[in-house]
């Protein structure tokens, strides 16, 4: 598996979620039911493939590096954060690997979701991050099974897939409609893109026909989806950026990669949050939606 499939996967997974968009955004119901989950991760892999567009090398690594990089600039949304956390953690896990074996496969995976669980302050299962989680596992577990990277890919896959379709009871227990998770679908079908590059035919996981009734209505305090991308100054850490904005809203994920930080809030006062973040350096790209 080179660069090559790695720019091919991403093609096709933002291929996929763009046809999913709508369904994406029909399930999405944690944190809050804001119908926009599907938007989101779509723009963000989108962010990525277009980052890409010219990038024509076969060194993985390289690859790898780029999509994180392009991800953090691209990242909207909850889940589009998370995501971007993953992807950080994912080139590490590549390393300077020209191309990835099973090991470094396995690495990938684990070092993604570590990095996403550390960007959230309050990790949930029942969400991306459980599909993340069973993925890495999966990796780990059929790369002592299979001989090849399709086969272990498939094994991931299918890893994700059975972690998906046990969401619906997670989120029931956090009170939510029985339904599976958007974020986790979007991931799914991440994964899907990068096992279609291999050549590995996959029967996709499809949703068709959700109607949620969240019971979730507006008419309460004002709430807005706050995404921020700071040029940070030094000794800023993401300990340090979740601590200071963590009174002003809850959902928020902290992604850092030295130099910049991408911050997700749901916040009453956006100006509140930016004004907290401006401590740590400066605020280049904004952007603020009312969720209700």
């Amino acid at each position: 598996m080179d660069g090559r499939h790695l720019k091919k996967g991403l093609e096709l997974a933002a291929e996929l979620i763009g046809r999913e968009l709508d369904f994406i955004n029909a399930i999405n119901v944690y944190p809050v039911a804001d119908g926009d989950t599907g938007t989101n991760m779509y723009s963000t892999v989108a962010g990525i493939v277009d980052a890409l567009k010219d990038v024509n090398t076969r060194h993985a690594g390289k690859v790898a590096e780029l999509a994180a990089e392009a991800a953090l600039e691209s990242a909207r949304g909850n889940s589009g954060v998370i995501i971007s956390q993953f992807f950080w953690g994912f080139s590490e896990g590549v390393g300077g690997a020209e191309v990835l074996d099973k090991d470094a496969v396995v690495a990938a995976f684990s070092e993604g979701k570590e990095w996403a669980y550390r960007a959230v302050s309050n990790p949930v299962e029942g969400t991306i991050l459980t599909v993340m989680r069973e993925a890495a596992e999966g990796a780990r577990r059929f790369a002592r099974a299979h001989n090849s990277v399709p086969e272990l890919m498939h094994g991931v896959y299918q890893a994700s897939l059975s972690a998906l379709e046990r969401t619906p009871e997670m989120l029931r227990r956090l009170g939510k409609p029985k339904v599976i998770d958007s974020g986790a679908y979007g991931f799914t079908l991440l994964v899907e893109g990068f096992v279609r590059s291999l050549g590995v035919s996959v029967e996709g996981y499809r949703i068709r026909g959700v109607r949620v009734e969240t019971g979730e209505k507006s008419g309460g305090p004002v709430l807005f989806c706050t995404n921020y991308l700071i040029e940070l100054n030094n000794g800023a850490t993401a300990e340090k950026i979740r601590a200071a904005v963590e009174k002003h809203g809850d959902s928020i994920v902290v992604v850092c990669n030295g130099s910049k930080a991408k911050v997700h809030v749901h916040t009453g006062d956006p100006q509140a949050v930016k004004s907290a973040l401006q401590f740590f350096g400066r605020v280049v790209q904004e952007r603020v939606e009312r969720i209700w």
